[in-house]
C-alpha cells in the first residue's frame, strides 16, 4: 500500500482528500503546518507528499526544500490555491512532480488522478498490454 503524506494547513482540505486517497486503497497522514510536515516526513517512509505553499511556520517551498534534502526522489505534487507562474516555475526547478490548483473550481477527481499517475501508471490493461508486447521481443 502506498503512503501519503498531506500537508495542508486547512482542515476542510486535507480531511476530505485524505478520505478520497483512502477510498482509492491509498493510506494517507495529514500534517497540519510546514514544520510537522517536514518532522512527519523525517520520521515516516512516504511514497509521495501532497504539498500546500501557504502555510504557517514554514512555507511549502521550505517543506519541499528540507524534503528534497532528505528524499530526492520522492513524488511531490503541489496543491494549493496560491501560485504565481515564475512561483511554480521554481518549484519545478526545485523537483515538484505536478501541480494541482484547490481554488474553487479544483476537482478532487483530478488530484487523485495525478496521484494515480504517479504511483500506478499502469492499470490494469497497461499491464496486460506490455505484457503482451514482452511476448513479441526477439528471442536468442
Amino acid at each position: 500500500m502506498y503512503r501519503i503524506l498531506i500537508v495542508e494547513d486547512e482542515k476542510d482540505t486535507a480531511a476530505p482528500v485524505q478520505e478520497a486517497l483512502r477510498l482509492y486503497g491509498y493510506e494517507a497522514d495529514i500534517a497540519s503546518d510546514g514544520v510537522m510536515g517536514v518532522e512527519m516526513f523525517a520520521k515516516n517512509t512516504y511514497d509521495l507528499v501532497l504539498l500546500d505553499l501557504k502555510m504557517p511556520k514554514m512555507t511549502g517551498e521550505e517543506v519541499l526544500k528540507k524534503i528534497r534534502e532528505m528524499d530526492p526522489y520522492v513524488y511531490v505534487i503541489i496543491y494549493t490555491n496560491y501560485g504565481e507562474f515564475e512561483e511554480v516555475k521554481e518549484l519545478a526547478n526545485m523537483g515538484i512532480d505536478g501541480y494541482v490548483n484547490k481554488g474553487p473550481d479544483a476537482e478532487l477527481q483530478e488530484l487523485i488522478d495525478k496521484v494515480k499517475e504517479k504511483l500506478d501508471p499502469l492499470d490494469e490493461e497497461g499491464v496486460k498490454e506490455l505484457m503482451g508486447n514482452m511476448d513479441n521481443l526477439p528471442t536468442k
